[in-house]
């Protein structure tokens, strides 16, 4: 079965541990997820099943709406609650030093990625590095802060925050920078993933919620696609595209971009555009009376 599905993942838990429960859920095998969310992490996880899972990218790359709370004075090594404290301080914030944070967050353009991710370099996780003591030159990811809004007032040394970001914009990263930004160190304690795109987190459900039913968690293909451009079929497209044949346009796209094509609103892959025709990338229905 080919399906999208919204999950609303609980702390405590890996991404890939949500991955094995809907296994036993649903009885597919081939389960996928976009967007890693860390084991303390809570939020929006969207998965996919069958075939689907080659379109977790499109997922992956839309926007990400979180709300984190990080507590100043303390640095861990991982940058959240899980890791062992490195560094301490007692910090002193005024109300003109908060009052400046907005302004240089939204001025962000790029983040150090933290050691403790998955990232691969040279073929090895990086958090694999970190387990073995080594601590290797970590990339600078260019980042895109699109909004950004603290959430009442500091107490305790904890700072809130609501923010939404690029693709690959790492939260303990960011939880740091702000820190530094303050005068201090700081770590993320608390983190809830609100929104990817335009899905909000109210609309997921929890893997308890889906022990009875998992078929409620399924969100249509189109509202993980909305960045893409639609193509409908004619019943002779459509019979070249299913047999990976390449068809001419009636008009123009650009050379490499990507269309979502249909037949009586029924995705049956994505096409490329080349030089006026459509190429078939990835073809998911084969079973269609033509």
């Amino acid at each position: 079965m080919n399906s999208f599905l919204l999950i609303n993942k609980a702390a405590g838990m890996s991404s890939f541990d949500v991955i094995r429960q809907l296994r036993k859920l649903t009885g597919i095998r081939k389960i996928g997820h976009a967007g890693t969310l860390d084991p303390f992490a809570t939020g929006l996880l969207i998965c996919a099943t069958g075939q689907y899972t080659r379109l977790l990218k499109y997922a992956e790359a839309q926007s990400k709406s979180y709300e984190a709370t990080m507590l100043l004075g303390k640095k861990s090594v991982t940058g959240d609650p899980e890791g062992e404290i490195v560094a301490e301080d007692q910090p002193i914030i005024n109300t003109e030093d908060l009052q400046q944070v907005k302004a240089k967050v939204m001025a962000l353009t790029e983040l150090q990625v933290p050691l403790y991710s998955a990232i691969k370099l040279d073929g090895k996780r990086a958090y694999q590095y970190a387990r073995e003591g080594q601590s290797p030159e970590m990339p600078i990811r260019k980042v895109e802060i699109y909004d950004f809004e603290l959430l009442g007032d500091l107490q305790d040394n904890l700072l809130r925050y609501r923010v939404n970001v690029s693709k690959g914009t790492y939260i303990r990263a960011l939880s740091e920078y702000i820190a530094t930004i303050l005068g201090t160190v700081g770590m993320t304690t608390a983190l809830q993933r609100t929104a990817i795109g335009k899905l909000d987190v109210s609309r997921s459900w929890s893997l308890s919620e889906l022990e009875l039913d998992w078929q409620k968690a399924i969100c249509p293909v189109e509202e993980i696609l909305t960045a893409v451009p639609k193509l409908s079929l004619s019943d002779e497209q459509a019979r070249h595209f299913l047999n990976g044949r390449k068809f001419s346009l009636a008009y123009d796209c650009e050379d490499g971009s990507e269309l979502a094509v249909l037949y009586e609103e029924r995705l049956l892959g994505i096409g490329r555009c080349e030089t006026g025709y459509i190429m078939p990338s990835l073809v998911f229905s084969k079973d269609i009376s033509l």
